[in-house]
């Protein structure tokens, strides 16, 4: 892939996620405002989830972005392997969300 494609690629995975986190933050802010995250037994809240999620998808970024710098991977596709797993998470989040 030429470089320059590579670059748009990535711009539109980055694009792409920004919308969705745009969906992501103002619904869990309506449900913290609401009153509708409070812990229940044997479920993980969605404040926890939210945090827990966070360090989850760095920790994946971080090792799948060392893992294709070291197999001699160009710039823009360390960059997508790092960003790999928060694009998941938030299209997960977005997806779960919208069902209400």
């Amino acid at each position: 892939m030429r470089a320059g494609q590579a670059a748009f690629r990535l711009n539109l995975a980055l694009s792409a996620m920004a919308w969705q986190a745009a969906f992501v933050v103002p619904a869990r802010l309506q449900m913290m405002a609401l009153g509708l995250v409070s812990p229940k037994p044997g479920d993980m809240g969605e404040m926890t989830l939210m945090v827990a999620e966070k360090f989850a998808a760095v920790a994946q970024g971080a090792g799948a972005a060392t893992a294709r710098a070291m197999a001699g991977g160009d710039p823009v596709s360390v960059a997508m392997a790092a960003i790999g797993p928060a694009r998941r998470a938030v299209r997960a989040n977005a997806k779960r969300l919208a069902k209400g």
